[in-house]
């Protein structure tokens, strides 16, 4: 395969990435100071639109060009050394077993009951994002399943896709997208760069254990519900 392509593609991505975060921390200081309902929800709806143009479109566009549609259903064979040396938790049917969906489910429903319960402070400075009224849970809600889906597309497949073909080694593709992963939370301050690090290794060990890129969409987005919906839910934020 000629290089040219994934070069390119590889380059355009992290200018993708560089332009979403271009500005972030004073931005984020801006959208704390706001106290306006109506501006809170336009910022919403203006991250929602630039996560999709940074992360979602040139994932879609690049594997359409490298013709590796594919890999959204089925594991890259670039990254089949990495996954060997993981423990895999596919059946021997090729079924994920039940009790992976049930556990993400049942930790959702534990994070309710321990956000009804326990009082507890979220890790990182991400308070401001937290709904302050009804108006802004279905904008919380649409954070959580956009940041679950293009991050997960961009970061454990698209970004180590590229770098393992450039390079032929999956585990700098992927070393290389946890921690651009866990820079690229530098708003929520030291705490919330570890904890989304954190996040991400974990994302990464689920992705190679079991092959699929949707359920790691689908825990990460159950872990941002737990913290961006559930908890203020919980809360009593749906009575204002």
């Amino acid at each position: 395969m000629s290089f040219v392509l994934p070069t390119l593609l590889l380059f355009a991505s992290l200018a993708g990435i560089w332009w979403f975060q271009k500005g972030d921390l004073g931005e984020y200081r801006r959208f704390c100071a706001l106290n306006d309902g109506h501006s809170r929800r336009m910022r919403f709806r203006l991250w929602l639109v630039r996560a999709a143009l940074a992360f979602l479109v040139p994932v879609l566009i690049g594997l359409v060009l490298l013709g590796r549609t594919g890999a959204l259903t089925a594991m890259p064979g670039e990254f089949a050394g990495a996954a060997g040396i993981m423990p895999s938790i596919i059946d021997d049917d090729g079924a994920l077993p039940s009790l992976l969906i049930g556990g993400a489910i049942g930790g959702l429903v534990t994070g309710a009951l321990l956000a009804r319960f326990w009082r507890r402070k979220p890790i990182g400075n991400v308070s401001a994002l937290l709904p302050r009224d009804r108006r802004e849970v279905k904008y919380a809600l649409a954070l959580s399943v956009m940041a679950g889906v293009t991050e997960e597309a961009y970061f454990r497949l698209y970004l180590p896709l590229l770098i393992a073909i450039l390079t032929g080694q999956a585990w700098i593709g992927f070393a290389a997208s946890l921690a651009l992963f866990g820079a690229m939370h530098r708003y929520q301050g030291w705490a919330g760069v570890l904890a989304t690090t954190a996040l991400g290794a974990v994302m990464t060990g689920l992705y190679l254990m079991t092959g699929s890129l949707w359920v790691v969409m689908l825990v990460h987005t159950l872990v941002d519900v737990n913290g961006l919906v559930v908890l203020p839910l919980m809360g009593g934020v749906w009575r204002r």
